[in-house]
């Protein structure tokens, strides 16, 4: 194809707007809406960082929707754009032919673009997630492709076109694949978030990693995956795993890698990770695969850090938690032209608080602590940045998506999308650096570079050109000062065949980032019979740094044998029971060998009960550690550590379990015994309960003390106690709490149906008969659906008992159809059947839900409401909160109220403006959030369920349905289970609102944010 160039200087600089740089911009608060749309005043909405400025360096026409960026070698910036991205809005026809793949330049070096190029065009590439032009390859990152180009002749025309890999899930999906990285080592990394799922080869067989494991969901990795691999995708390697959208990744001059990755919507559970090889990041549980929702013992308290599993063994720590959010590209900055404050550091951008920003790092201990420091701040909430570059001079490019919302798969505006240039005051000028001389001089700076294209092409030179030979790059890399770039080199040494040079280079150097290096070498160049790696890792193991003591642990993971072990054993010397970093880096280092390990650990005799010991315990997978249980049980006294010590017991064969919860039910002297018992109660299942005659009996004995509680739910739940109904129904009567209510409701209808509820309704008085048909509503038996419509039939009750059992009865999948019937059916009162259809407005069974919103607009006296106008009217926030809780807050929680069923709506004024919002609300379907997806599974004895998979494991399935409630289903009885077209959420609510409570309910909706923390 050939590609379209043209460079229209005065006209594109008219269209991208750019200032003078002494212009007086105008206060960003003070213009209209519409004039804070126009790309001429966008500098102005900017707070810089002191010492940065900010220039336009592209913006509409020019370009629209840019999803990445890559900045080559000529300070060209290379763009994926994204106007085809989820096409489900009718207001944005489908770009005829596809995404396009742009090169955008300045000739003149002023910082602004003034040349176009279209690279590639096609439907293959649209709203692709990644880009990354190294020398003559452009790889582009999109789903379920990993595509390459070459462009051998540089006419900026791709002669080939090929597959590095494919097959991947989520299509026109943000949580598939992302951007690929050149690494210090010469090898690509890219990820993929927890909707890619598997990689295949073009030609459709399985990638299988080193050692033979398919690189998919499953046992061996689980979620979003991080992946290494060679230049012709050769050799990959999950280096880690069990992330949810991991967006893109950053590694750098050392090896080292950095991410950001989302959370289930509404949870303020962002992350930034410090990414150990092999390690296991927490999304969903290591063993069964269930979701953070499902209850566990020693879960975190924090909804944000129950999120991650940070409480399990084998769950490696978090860098930081940044709250709620929409995080997308990042960077390690390796320039010196920014404030010194970035270098070295990450640099992200956070597109759902319209920020980039930097996490500077301090190292603790094995591994890291960081803060919060904003680079740019932007006061337009439709400034939503999508990725950041460095380019050759040390400037940063900043994409810019630029629209009313972000995430959820909302697409509001394909009209608009800008390139931002970040730099230092003095360094206006877009200046970029002339090609260095092939002289050892000039390759260094070369490979110094804070651009990854001109890094590359230095890396290339050096590892094609036989004039470089080992000598010639060790005598440079002892003359350079740089750290990453010495690095760098002695990756450079390893691969020209001499890794044993290049190691002592590194591991010889009084700098722990630089020993840490010389660790990560010998994990890729062990040498015959692994002796390279294990001479450093036992080196490794004298050193005085702790981040050194990490990279030899972790590179145990695929040694066997007495030396290796001895090595582990030294290792887990240096713990000092408090370092969560370097305990997940032993356990890493332990996992595929945890007998020999742990063997080896005993026979050296450690203290086991001290602090460092009993944390070696329970991570430990050796079927010989909770033989150790009950002295560590013993031993502590904190209530979060035991409760910790009982959840591990999960990681472990049920029969070992077992022998540790006999002794713990029986606990005497124990300071805590009450705590020990109750957690010991909680980790039993049924299972268990029929394997132990005593445990059963201490069961009986203690449950009265535990009623009213979770534990109690936890217990009667896992152990199938039918003998706790009349208590559960008691408790869940008497309970404010609607997710207590829901668990005891779901328990009592498993286990006994709706007859404990009939019978407490004949005997009950009027407000107890109303609390017991609200109960009912958790219950999805045919027996409760039946007696729900008895009593919303019968005139004879109350018509209060009638409205209750009517929005309990539209709560069950069969109950909606006939609560229609009865609406169509045009027997009812007016005002009778209004209530009904109003009720079913919030149905979750789309057909019967649009149905009762067509039957109230028909019965409607007002006219259709006025979008438009509805943005302009003032809202006014009291009244909004009330019109949420008539609409909204029986699927969604914000500050504390609704229910939880979509996704938590407390901070959504962070992450959609006005004009999102209600394009939110008027087409659901075209932004259902990622996890939300519906579906309608239906069970062999005849039950239907409808709502979103919330979790599930490998023998069983958890529906979250409309009001809260979240049933268990057991696979094997599942005999359909169907994706629904339509967004659970209810379309044509505006139908049936006022144009002044549509008003107000924006309002309302709008103020909701989160205060962002600063570290």
């Amino acid at each position: 194809m050939r590609a379209l160039s043209y460079c229209t200087l005065v006209l594109l600089l008219a269209a991208c707007g750019q200032p003078p740089r002494d212009a007086q911009l105008p206060a960003f608060v003070e213009l209209t809406d519409s004039a804070k749309r126009e790309l001429v005043n966008a500098p102005a909405s900017f707070t810089l960082h002191p010492g940065l400025e900010i220039q336009t360096f592209a913006g509409e026409p020019l370009l629209t929707n840019p999803t990445n960026i890559d900045v080559d070698e000529r300070g060209r910036v290379w763009v994926c754009t994204a106007q085809n991205y989820r096409r489900f809005n009718h207001d944005h026809p489908e770009k005829s032919g596809g995404d396009e793949i742009l090169i955008l330049e300045d000739t003149d070096g002023d910082g602004s673009a003034d040349a176009r190029t279209v690279f590639y065009k096609g439907e293959d590439v649209n709203a692709a997630l990644g880009i990354a032009k190294l020398g003559d390859k452009v790889y582009v990152a999109a789903s379920p492709h990993m595509l390459v180009f070459t462009d051998a002749d540089g006419d900026d025309v791709p002669e080939m076109k090929d597959t590095l890999f494919t097959g991947l899930k989520g299509v026109d999906h943000d949580h598939g694949l992302h951007a690929i990285v050149f690494g210090p080592d010469g090898k690509l990394y890219f990820n993929f978030g927890n909707e890619g799922q598997q990689l295949l080869r073009k030609d459709g067989k399985p990638v299988l990693d080193t050692r033979g494991r398919a690189i998919r969901e499953g046992d061996a990795f689980r979620q979003g995956m991080i992946v290494r691999c060679n230049a012709d995708g050769s050799d990959p390697e999950v280096l880690a795993h069990n992330f949810r959208n991991n967006y893109e990744l950053a590694v750098d001059g050392f090896g080292g890698m950095w991410q950001s990755d989302n959370d289930d919507d509404g949870n303020r559970g962002v992350r930034i990770n410090y990414v150990m090889d092999y390690g296991n990041y927490g999304y969903k549980d290591a063993i069964t695969g269930a979701s953070w929702q499902t209850d566990r013992i020693g879960q975190h308290p924090e909804v944000p850090k129950r999120h991650w599993h940070l409480n399990d063994p084998g769950v490696v720590p978090n860098l930081l938690q940044t709250g709620a959010g929409s995080p997308t590209g990042m960077l390690v900055y390796e320039g010196t032209q920014l404030p010194k404050q970035f270098h070295g550091q990450m640099i992200h951008c956070e597109p759902g608080h319209n920020v980039v920003r930097s996490y500077p790092t301090v190292k603790d201990g094995a591994g890291y602590t960081a803060e919060i420091v904003p680079l740019l701040k932007s006061e337009d909430k439709w400034f939503r940045p999508s990725d950041v570059c460095a380019a050759p001079d040390g400037s940063l490019l900043i994409a810019d998506w630029y629209d009313s919302g972000v995430g959820g798969h909302l697409m509001g505006d394909i009209q608009r999308g800008r390139i931002y240039r970040l730099h230092a005051e003095e360094r206006g000028a877009y200046v970029i650096p002339r090609a260095a001389p092939a002289t050892p001089k000039g390759t260094v700076a070369a490979l110094s570079n804070p651009n990854q294209a001109v890094r590359y092409l230095a890396w290339r030179k050096l590892s094609e050109d036989e004039t470089f030979d080992v000598p010639a790059i060790e005598r440079i890399l002892t003359a350079v000062d740089d750290l990453p770039t010495k690095s760098r080199l002695a990756w450079l040494i390893a691969a020209k065949g001499s890794p044993e040079v290049a190691y002592e280079l590194l591991a010889g150097s009084d700098d722990d980032k630089l020993q840490e290096t010389a660790l990560r070498l010998a994990r890729q160049y062990p040498g015959p019979d692994h002796g390279l790696l294990l001479q450093a890792i036992e080196r490794g193991a004298t050193s005085r740094h702790p981040g050194v003591w990490r990279e030899a642990a972790i590179g145990l993971r695929f040694l066997k044998g007495q030396r290796a072990d001895r090595a582990w054993v030294d290792l887990a010397g240096r713990y000092d029971g408090k370092d969560r970093w370097y305990l997940e880096a032993l356990g890493i280092g332990a996992d595929l060998h945890a007998e020999d390990r742990f063997a080896a650990w005993l026979a050296a005799e450690p203290d086991y009960l001290s602090p460092a010991g009993r944390r070696i315990v329970w991570r430990s997978r050796s079927a010989n550690a909770p033989g150790l249980y009950p002295e560590l049980i013993d031993a502590t006294q904190d209530s979060a550590e035991l409760a910790s010590l009982f959840r591990g017991l999960h990681f472990h064969d049920e029969a070992n379990a077992r022998r540790v919860l006999e002794r713990a039910v029986d606990v005497n002297d124990h300071p805590r015994k009450h705590a020990v018992i109750q957690y010991a109660l909680t980790a039993t299942n049924e299972n268990i309960l029929k394997a132990s005659p005593h445990i059963r009996s201490r069961v009986t004995e203690l449950i009265p003390q535990l009623r009213g509680t979770d534990t109690w739910l936890t217990m009667v739940s896992n152990n199938k106690l039918a003998g706790e109904v009349p208590y559960l129904l008691d408790h869940a009567l008497r309970s404010t709490d609607v997710e207590f209510q829901s668990r005891a409701a779901r328990i009592i209808d498993d286990m006994a149906g709706v007859a404990p509820l009939r019978a407490a309704y004949a005997k009950a008085d009027a407000p107890a008969k109303d609390a017991i048909l609200n109960l009912a509503r958790f219950s999805k038996g045919r027996s409760s659906e039946q007696w729900l419509k008895e009593i919303r039939t019968d005139g004879s009750v109350p018509v209060r008992l009638r409205n209750r059992a009517t929005r309990s009865l539209a709560n069950y999948w069969n109950g909606v159809q006939f609560l229609l019937e009865e609406v169509e059916g045009g027997e009812l009162p007016l005002a009778e059947a209004e209530y009904i259809a109003r009720v079913l407005s919030q149905s979750q069974r789309p057909e019967q839900r649009d149905a009762a919103i067509a039957w109230l607009a028909e019965h409607r006296t007002s006219g259709p409401i006025d979008m438009n106008a509805a943005l302009a009217v003032q809202g006014d926030l009291a009244h909004g909160r009330r019109v949420y809780g008539e609409y909204c807050a029986a699927c969604h929680v914000a500050q504390h109220e609704g229910v939880r069923y979509g996704p938590d709506l407390s901070v959504i004024g962070d992450k959609l403006g006005k004009d999102a919002l209600l394009s939110a609300i008027a087409y659901p379907s075209q932004g259902i959030g990622f996890g939300y997806e519906g579906f309608t599974v239906k069970t062999g004895d005849g039950k239907t369920y409808t709502g979103y998979i919330e979790s599930q494991t490998e023998n069983e399935l958890f529906i979250r349905m409309m009001g809260g409630v979240t049933t268990k289903i057991e696979k094997r009885n599942i005999t359909e289970k169907e994706e629904l077209d339509a967004s659970l959420m209810t379309a044509g609510l505006l139908e049936l609102m006022e144009q002044q409570d549509v008003a107000d309910l924006l309002a309302y909706l709008e103020q909701l944010r989160a205060t962002q923390p600063s570290r």
